[in-house]
């Protein structure tokens, strides 16, 4: 079978099918998202040489004018809440040597036990995959796969009343969310979700792991939560925003009865 690949528009998104036993579960959206990142890293370097990683996966290097435009790795849960498949996005598009990169991926270590093994099965704008997953539809409103973790450090009085810290994260997701670029439509509301339901096991954000593997500054968000939000318009996916959300946390997917037709 032969992946699809869209033309002429710049691929902005490829979708993998992923293989193996057990198959990773939504829980562990953020370390597959490591480790897939990491097996893109080291294929690139085989294929390119270490001096020449295409900046669109490597997170490294200029934006090429659109905010965030690096890769995404995120997972596409399937209804028991395994990730059988794998979405890499990358909103500035994928260069020439990136999708050389994304063609020649076949398997991904995963630490311990038996690498996952993965098939590349389409390479194109993000609507094209809208038959097969969710995550790249239009909808106003969006709710939680992965927990949300705040990006930046909450202010003491902001964390007194329940009201001052909704209030501050409405304003840090508007802040990201305006850092995505001009024009997009506005997050009118955030309700807060007590679990969501994978595979009719309901979560809480304490069942994920909400770590990086690599250290750096103080994680401002160890908790996370789980929201909906609504938009005043409709809004293309994927969308991925907070703490690690280039690596599957602060995953959103629309709410059904609301999805644009």
């Amino acid at each position: 079978k032969q992946p699809l690949v869209q033309q002429p528009q710049a691929p902005t998104t490829a979708r993998f099918m992923v293989y193996g036993k057990p198959l990773p579960r939504v829980e562990d959206a953020v370390r597959l998202g490591e480790f897939m990142r990491a097996a893109a890293m080291g294929r690139a370097k085989g294929l390119l040489g270490p001096d020449a990683l295409p900046a669109s996966l490597s997170g490294h290097g200029p934006e090429r004018g659109v905010p965030h435009s690096h890769a995404f790795w995120l997972p596409d849960p399937n209804t028991r809440g395994e990730v059988e498949h794998v979405l890499v996005h990358a909103r500035g598009g994928f260069s020439a040597e990136a999708m050389r990169v994304l063609t020649a991926l076949e398997q991904v270590s995963r630490g311990e036990g038996a690498p996952l093994m993965i098939m590349l099965e389409g390479l194109g704008t993000a609507s094209l995959f809208d038959h097969a997953t969710d995550l790249t539809a239009e909808a106003t409103a969006w709710r939680s796969v992965t927990p949300y973790l705040h990006p930046w450090h909450l202010k003491k009085p902001e964390m007194r009343t329940p009201e001052g810290k909704a209030a501050a994260l409405l304003g840090q997701l508007r802040r990201e969310w305006h850092g995505r670029g001009r024009g997009l439509p506005e997050i009118l509301e955030i309700h807060e979700l007590a679990s969501v339901d994978h595979g009719g096991r309901l979560l809480r954000p304490l069942h994920f792991h909400r770590f990086r593997r690599t250290r750096g500054p103080a994680q401002p968000d160890t908790l996370g939560r789980l929201l909906e939000m609504r938009f005043a318009g409709p809004v293309r996916g994927p969308v991925c925003l907070g703490y690690g959300s280039h690596f599957g946390l602060g995953l959103f997917r629309p709410v059904e009865e609301l999805r644009q037709s």
